[in-house]
């Protein structure tokens, strides 16, 4: 029975049991793999991307609409795409904005400012309070009428 107790109270970490022999691994082969990374291959959390797009042909909705959907924010100039063709762009990469909920302005002439969902665009004058600035929330489509 005493054991018994002896296994119990050591089992219960009460006394400690007898030393264990300690063995040493001996390396052999490769070092181990070190968990090193490099600083600048890391990005930076924080650190935001606005794409500048001057498409010169139609196909390049598709790149201004992939960036959409990677969550970059995209200028859009037109000034190198007829104005038939301005629109259908434009009207191509208002519908990617719609379908992932983000939003569109019209910044210049033939320019225009195209946002993921989690970037609002904020229209106002710097100097005017934050009362006076107003958060657009229309949908894309609505505000693209005047492309030309």
């Amino acid at each position: 029975m005493s054991e018994f107790m002896d296994k119990a109270k050591i089992f219960l970490g009460f006394e400690s049991g007898p030393e264990e022999q300690e063995t040493k691994k001996v390396q052999t082969g490769f070092p181990a793999k070190t968990n090193l990374i490099k600083l600048n291959s890391v990005k930076q959390p924080n650190q935001a991307e606005v794409r500048v797009v001057e498409p010169r042909i139609y196909e390049d909705c598709l790149t201004i609409s992939t960036f959409l959907r990677e969550n970059k924010p995209v200028i859009v100039s037109l000034k190198y795409v007829d104005s038939q063709n301005g629109k259908r762009l434009v009207d191509f990469v208002c519908g990617t904005a719609y379908a992932i909920n983000g939003h569109m302005l019209k910044i210049g002439e033939n320019i225009f400012l195209f946002t993921p969902e989690n970037i609002a665009i904020v229209e106002g004058d710097e100097h005017n309070s934050n009362e006076e600035s107003l958060e657009v929330n229309t949908p894309p489509l609505l505000k693209a009428t005047n492309v030309g």
